[in-house]
């Protein structure tokens, strides 16, 4: 049987509701479930894991910053060196992102969470 996974999505860098706008993914808190993790006595490492696990695959050059808020918390401000800020928004285009998306381990995101 193989390891269960958390996918993240490239596309979810150029939304302000990307990501699961910022809550936990419930394949996430299922996996606590099963494990015996107390979620609630962790935090879910959302931009830890974008920060090791996606921006190193991607094709394009691609700068975030970190948003204190409610939704996403981590988003691309640049792609390619161009201000892709108004698409968190939809007022602009999204370029297009490559690799789609990544799959972490949840083991992975456990170690990351328990850090």
């Amino acid at each position: 049987m193989a390891e269960p996974h958390l996918t993240l999505f490239s596309s979810c860098l150029l939304s302000k509701w990307g990501f699961n706008d910022g809550c936990d993914p419930d394949d996430w808190l299922d996996y606590c479930e099963a494990n015996g993790i107390d979620y609630n006595a962790v935090d879910f490492p959302l931009v830890p894991l974008v920060r090791r696990y996606l921006l190193p695959v991607l094709d394009q050059d691609v700068t975030t910053v970190e948003i204190e808020t409610n939704h996403n918390p981590i988003r691309a401000e640049k792609v390619d060196g161009v201000d892709v800020t108004e698409v968190w928004f939809g007022r602009a285009p999204a370029p297009p992102l490559t690799p789609e998306y990544v799959d972490v381990p949840m083991s992975e995101v456990a170690k990351l969470a328990r850090r």
